[in-house]
């Protein structure tokens, strides 16, 4: 063997002894830019099967002014993260550089883990219908519909094959992606087909209509269910969203979708303590954390038990009497404020977006309410969650609101508060006491009557 050979090949092998070295200590090293996201703590979402359940693994990426971040921390196993609307993921040994927006397609990597994350920038958005791509892909009718799913995934199978560099897990993971994602875009067809086709129905005609065409869907959909109804699947996302349908069926049809599926009792826990980590997200009075408890307590899988327990926590700080927890935010003149500033007033705190319908729809009974309260001892505080500063003042600019207007993007506003949707509404007492962390809508005439009875 010749000197140069030799030298090759000790480089070879002390590259790999390196590499194996890097995953058997589970280290991840992971630096950057992120643009756009409006804060300099990030959240990088865990989006394994725990987290539909909570988001103790979730972390915080800190960046400085420019977005650009350094870090390193240790991991088990290969893991999903998600980062704004981009999937990340990550590997015991990668030492990956990334440049991320808030769209996922624009992003770049480069260094050990690029290749499988290269690939995950194409992925699909369950909530759009996955294939059916917000109705973008909807056809004449579902069969013409199904021939244009079936060849999109027929390509996207052909480009997960020829990845190179990846590992068989992950192209499991992302086989099984693909599935479900053809599954969910044959339920959600004709979700997109009534919205979009503009016909006059009503609802008896509507729920009629899907109702048959659910029926129909049973042939296709079944034997999907049976290709990716397994615990080691339930890791990707829209997996768990597919396989949420034929665990706790709501009715006949979809229980025919799940005939000769094999439910583990894993994935049964799964979606039971995820119905209660739902529950913590709209309601946290006694009875409800008691009743918790004891589910907690009989929970045979450890991680998801974890999970639980750690909501729980965070929503025993939101009941009924608990200090209200202070947050940072601006105004439009970039001055900052803290919730107590205003303490000795009731607080009636309005979390909305510029990107939420709902909020917007809330927004004028939020400003009508606080005229017919003038006078009283009572704040009406609207708080944007946009973590686009400059959307949010470009909204304001072009939509007059009566009310100044604070911008938060306070990381407690969700590790605390847990602010996880919107719109949310939420009522503070004048000694700074929570009355109602899930307080009614100011449409809803039960918001005067609570906030009537603090006032007499």
């Amino acid at each position: 063997m010749n000197k140069l050979r030799i030298i090759a090949v000790a480089a070879g092998i002390l590259s790999s002894t390196m590499g194996m070295s890097a995953a058997s200590n589970g280290k991840v090293h992971l630096k950057g830019q992120l643009i756009g996201m409006g804060t300099t703590s990030v959240n990088m979402q865990y989006d394994g099967a725990a987290s539909i359940v909570g988001d103790s693994r979730d972390l915080t990426l800190h960046t400085d002014k420019n977005g650009c971040f350094d870090t390193t921390f240790v991991l088990k196993q290969p893991t999903y993260y998600n980062i704004s609307r981009n999937t990340l993921y990550l590997s015991p040994g990668d030492d990956l550089t990334v440049h991320i927006t808030t769209d996922n397609k624009e992003a770049t990597f480069t260094g050990r883990g690029a290749e499988a994350n290269e690939y995950m920038k194409y992925r699909l958005f369950p909530k759009g219908g996955s294939y059916i791509e917000g109705g973008s892909n909807l056809r004449a009718d579902f069969v013409q519909t199904k021939a244009l799913i079936d060849s999109l995934a027929a390509v996207r199978r052909g480009e997960l094959a020829a990845l190179k560099g990846v590992s068989s897990q992950f192209k499991q993971l992302e086989g099984a992606r693909i599935t479900a994602d053809v599954l969910n875009s044959y339920i959600n067809y004709i979700t997109y087909a009534a919205w979009l086709s503009g016909e006059k129905k009503t609802r008896e005609q509507l729920a009629e209509e899907m109702e048959t065409f659910y029926k129909n869907l049973t042939v296709y959909a079944n034997p999907l269910y049976k290709a990716v109804a397994k615990d080691e699947l339930m890791d990707v996302a829209v997996v768990r969203s597919v396989i949420g349908y034929i665990v706790q069926p709501e009715n006949d049809t979809f229980k025919a979708w799940g005939e000769g599926v094999s439910i583990s009792p894993r994935m049964t826990e799964m979606y039971q303590a995820a119905d209660k980590a739902n529950v913590l997200r709209s309601r946290v009075d006694r009875n409800t954390l008691d009743s918790i408890r004891i589910f907690m307590d009989r929970l045979a899988n450890k991680e998801f038990a974890v999970e639980l327990q750690a909501k729980l926590k965070q929503a025993q700080k939101l009941a009924k009497g608990s200090p209200a927890i202070d947050i940072t935010f601006a105004d439009v003149e970039g001055k900052t404020h803290r919730l107590s500033d205003f303490k000795g007033k009731i607080l009636y705190l309005d979390f909305w977006a510029t990107w939420c319908g709902p909020c917007k729809q809330e927004s004028p009974y939020f400003e009508k309410m606080s005229k017919e309260y003038a006078g009283k001892d009572i704040v009406f505080i609207p708080i944007s969650t946009d973590t686009n500063h400059k959307a949010w003042l470009n909204y304001l600019n072009a939509h007059a609101k009566e009310l100044k207007q604070y911008n938060c993007i306070d990381p407690k506003l969700h590790s605390e508060w847990a602010i996880f949707y919107i719109p949310r509404f939420v009522l503070i007492d004048k000694d700074f006491n929570i009355v109602d962390a899930y307080t009614p809508r100011p449409s809803e005439a039960a918001a005067k009557t609570l906030i009537d009875s603090l006032l007499k």
